[in-house]
């Protein structure tokens, strides 16, 4: 839950604003830590060092105090059934302890999974593996971003019930295409604190290959840390539109609204709520084949490059760059695509479902 940032607390505040919201009481409980500052690589199990030792203090002490009160939480507000956020890494593990303290108390759990958990699975040796298939027992439900996911699931142990739950849009109400024809597109990158894993190398490879060739594109990194900020600024690029640090939410929407392309070179990926908020705002988008993304812009929308490919990320801003057409058709079918799948009516029933269903078991 908030102050933290990302594609979990949007999730969370989606549907705690959906119209689930008239069927169900949503009770937060909020796990966070304290943020880190000026990371890029918040990833992996070593991202609990990079905070340093006074923060990495406060986070023992923050979770050992939270999970200690988790059960007296549950049993005082009367909370029928506990849906657990988890990812990947220690942020899975730390689910999995909820969710035991949940089943302790005589609760159903909903267990979501988000992050890059197939790279998290895949890379764990075989003997972590085989825990992480013993926890995907836990609940009663887990709950998947998409099918890539579910299947993943599936391969990595779990056998009970599964929901296929991808990340939605509030406003059902696209805004209309209104885009001018640019000869100089402008194209956002959201770098955040996975900013390695989500592409700023070849992001910034791209924009100096491109600086120098005449390519007219122009670019907007959004979310940078202090460190990125000034290694950006240090390399004096024409094609910098600006830099900015920490971004809200609705500033984040209103830069989609303004830029013609969305960059998303991804090394791993759950399901990113970023990218289905650009298809919503009709951008088009480069991006690579992780988690979920192929099924994504399965109908169109984007343009598809290998991952860690600057030299296809720079052909594919500049083939963009050269056809406004090209982009404005991109961008009409990742909306159509958004209509579809990716609004309340269309991604919410399953879950619904699912909790009466458990409800009415337990």
């Amino acid at each position: 839950m908030p102050p933290t940032k990302g594609g979990i607390t949007t999730f969370m505040l989606n549907l705690m604003a959906s119209y689930l919201n008239e069927q169900f009481e949503f009770v937060p409980y909020t796990t966070t830590r304290p943020p880190k500052r000026d990371v890029i690589d918040n990833w992996g199990y070593a991202t609990v060092l990079r905070g340093g030792t006074v923060r990495i203090f406060q986070g023992i002490l923050l979770t050992i105090g939270r999970c200690i009160s988790f059960p007296y939480f549950v049993i005082s507000r009367r909370i029928d059934l506990v849906q657990i956020q988890a990812s990947d890494y220690q942020v899975f593990w730390e689910g999995v302890i909820y969710a035991i303290l949940a089943r302790a108390v005589g609760r159903p759990v909903f267990l979501r999974i988000g992050g890059a958990f197939d790279l998290f699975h895949g890379g764990s040796p075989r003997l972590v593996q085989r825990w992480i298939a013993a926890s995907l027992h836990i609940p009663q439900c887990v709950i998947a971003q998409s099918h890539f996911a579910y299947e993943y699931l599936r391969r990595a142990g779990r056998t009970g019930k599964i929901v296929v739950l991808p990340n939605w849009i509030r406003d059902t109400n696209l805004p209309p295409l209104a885009r001018t024809d640019s000869p100089g597109p402008l194209c956002l990158f959201i770098a955040s604190t996975e900013a390695r894993r989500k592409g700023i190398e070849e992001v910034v490879e791209a924009m100096r290959r491109l600086d120098t060739s005449g390519c007219p594109a122009r670019f907007h990194l959004v979310a940078m840390t202090p460190s990125l900020v000034d290694r950006v600024e240090a390399l004096h690029l024409n094609n910098t539109h600006a830099v900015e640090g920490p971004a809200e939410h609705g500033r984040v929407l209103e830069l989609m609204r303004r830029a013609d392309v969305f960059l998303l070179p991804s090394h791993g990926e759950g399901f990113p709520n970023s990218l289905v908020e650009a298809m919503a705002a009709g951008m088009a988008s480069v991006v690579t084949a992780v988690g979920a993304v192929p099924e994504m812009v399965a109908d169109g929308g984007a343009l598809v490059i290998p991952v860690g490919d600057a030299g296809a990320l720079r052909a594919a801003i500049e083939r963009l760059a050269a056809s406004p057409e090209l982009r404005r058709r991109l961008g009409e079918e990742a909306q159509r695509t958004v209509r579809a799948r990716y609004v309340p009516p269309s991604a919410l029933p399953p879950l619904a479902d699912a909790y009466r269903r458990i409800l009415k078991q337990s």
